[in-house]
C-alpha cells in the first residue's frame, strides 16, 4: 500500500526579525526581537500533514552543522521520515525575514547546501512508494531539472513555486505545470507569473495542464480553479500575528483533503482552518504544534 506524501524542497531555518519599519538603503533600523524556527515552504507543508496524521517523508539537504542537527531532530520528533534528508558539507539553508509593525515583510533566503543538491542525490524510485510528491522552489535553478524529472515518474505532483519561480515566468516552469495535479500560489505570485486577473490566470493554468489550481487570498480565503469551474472558500476570522508560512500550512490542510478524496470546497476549508492556526504566532508552525485535536471536521 502506498504511503501518503513525500516533500522535496529547500530545507531552511528561519530567523524572523521584528522591526518598526523596513530599512531604506543606507538606513539603520534596530531589531526589536528575533524568533527562530524550522522553515522552508515544503517542510512546513510536510509538518502540517504530519500533524494531521498523514504518513509523510521529506527529501532534501541540510548541513553538517548545529542547525542541521536541530532540524533533523525536529522532523524525527514529529513523525516525519527523514531518510532522504542528506547531510552535506556546508551550511544549512537559512531565511532571514524582516517584519515591520504593519505586517509588511521582506525575505532574504540563503540557500546553503540546498543549492548543492544534484540529480544523483534524489532516489527517484523511492518516490514511487508515495501517492503524491510535493515540490517547491530552490534558489539555484539547477534543481528545477530534478523537479522536471520527478514529474515523469508517474506520481501525482503538488507544486508550490513561490515568488522565486513566479518571477521567472510561465515558460520557465511550464514542464512542471503540465504534469501538476495541484498548484498553490498566493495572489501576488499568480499575478507576477501570468500577468492576468485571478480568474483568467486560473483558467489559463488549467488549460496548460494543472488539474487543480489554488490561489490563496489572505483574509478573503482562497479560490480554486478546476475543470473550468471556480470555487470560492471564505477564510476564518483570526487575529493575525504573523503570516510567515501560512500558505505552506494551508497547502498541508488542502492536501490532507485531497489524500482523503474530499471535494474541492472541503479541501479549501481544511486549508483555511490550518492556516488560521499558523497566523496566531510567529513562524509557520509554532501555534500549529500547540493546537490540540486538529480534526478538521474529519
Amino acid at each position: 500500500m502506498k504511503r501518503d506524501l513525500i516533500g522535496f524542497g529547500a530545507i531552511n531555518y528561519d530567523f524572523i526579525c521584528l522591526v518598526d519599519k523596513l530599512a531604506d538603503s543606507g538606513e539603520e533600523v534596530p531589531i526589536k526581537n528575533i524568533y527562530t524556527c524550522p522553515g522552508g515552504s515544503v517542510p512546513n507543508t510536510v509538518v502540517a500533514l504530519s500533524v494531521l496524521g498523514k504518513d509523510v517523508a521529506l527529501a532534501g539537504a541540510i548541513g553538517k552543522d548545529e542547525l542541521g542537527t536541530e532540524l533533523l531532530d525536529f522532523y524525527r520528533s514529529h513523525d516525519i521520515d527523514a531518510e532522504s534528508v542528506l547531510r552535506k558539507d556546508g551550511a544549512t539553508g537559512r531565511a532571514f525575514i524582516f517584519v515591520d509593525k504593519e505586517g509588511k515583510r521582506t525575505l532574504y533566503p540563503f540557500g546553503g547546501v540546498n543549492s548543492d543538491i544534484s540529480m544523483e542525490d534524489l532516489d527517484l524510485e523511492r518516490t514511487r512508494d508515495f501517492k503524491m510528491i510535493h515540490i517547491g522552489s530552490f534558489a539555484n535553478p539547477e534543481q528545477l531539472k530534478i523537479q522536471e524529472a520527478i514529474c515523469d515518474i508517474g506520481v501525482d505532483v503538488s507544486f508550490s513555486p513561490g515568488m522565486i519561480y513566479a518571477k521567472m515566468g510561465l515558460k520557465y516552469i511550464k514542464k512542471v505545470l503540465r504534469s501538476c495535479k495541484i498548484l498553490f500560489l498566493n495572489e501576488g505570485e499568480l499575478k507576477i507569473l501570468t500577468g492576468l486577473s485571478v480568474s483568467g490566470a486560473l483558467s489559463l493554468l488549467n488549460k496548460i495542464g494543472v488539474e487543480i489550481a489554488v490561489v490563496t487570498l489572505g483574509e478573503k480565503g482562497c479560490l480554486i480553479g478546476s475543470k473550468g469551474k471556480l470555487t470560492k472558500v471564505k477564510a476564518k476570522k483570526v487575529d493575525v500575528k504573523d503570516d510567515t508560512g501560512a500558505g505552506d500550512v494551508f497547502a498541508g490542510g488542502f492536501l490532507c483533503g485531497i489524500l482523503e478524496e474530499r471535494e474541492s470546497m472541503e479541501c479549501g476549508m481544511m486549508g483555511n482552518e490550518m492556516a488560521s492556526h499558523s497566523l496566531k504566532d510567529f513562524g509557520a508552525l509554532s501555534e500549529l504544534l500547540k493546537a490540540k485535536d486538529l480534526r478538521l471536521n474529519r
